[in-house]
């Protein structure tokens, strides 16, 4: 195993220019194995430095640009410079969990609420047609 900082640039260059043919970034997170396995002694090229930081120190000039993740640090790729890319933004919603009971409220209180929640999720016209019995609620709200 060997080579130098331009193997390095070299191989991650290559890889981003291939990983691009599908219109995705080369994850960092795949080039360690990858170096090693191309027998690419990376760890002692860089001294060190931490691949992700070697990568952002050497982005630029013809070779590669590298693309971050939002809200996942972990995420961290690389594409052919020239190339803009953003990772997709995808804003999961949050699923509404049935609300926990504060202290005083029944089970069944919390779950009339959760119903309800539920209810107000609904379109006005599908909203129209639910009919409910006054005494089902009653019975959902109290305590046993």
């Amino acid at each position: 195993m060997s080579g130098t900082e331009d193997t390095i640039i070299e191989f991650l260059k290559d890889k981003a220019n291939a990983a691009w043919k599908d219109q995705k970034p080369y994850l960092l997170s795949f080039a360690g194995p990858s170096m090693v396995e191309a027998q690419i002694d990376y760890q002692a090229i860089l001294n060190g430095e931490r691949l992700k930081a070697f990568v952002e120190r050497t982005a630029g000039e013809g070779r590669y640009h590298v693309v971050k993740h939002p809200h996942q640090r972990a995420k961290v790729g690389i594409v052919p410079s020239g190339i803009q890319f953003e990772f997709e933004d995808a804003v999961h919603e949050e699923v509404a969990s049935a609300p926990r009971p504060v202290h005083g409220e029944s089970v069944q209180g919390a779950a009339l609420l959760s119903f309800l929640g539920a209810l107000s999720a609904l379109p006005a016209k599908d909203l129209d047609g639910v009919v409910i019995p006054t005494r089902v609620l009653v019975r959902l709200a109290k305590k046993r």
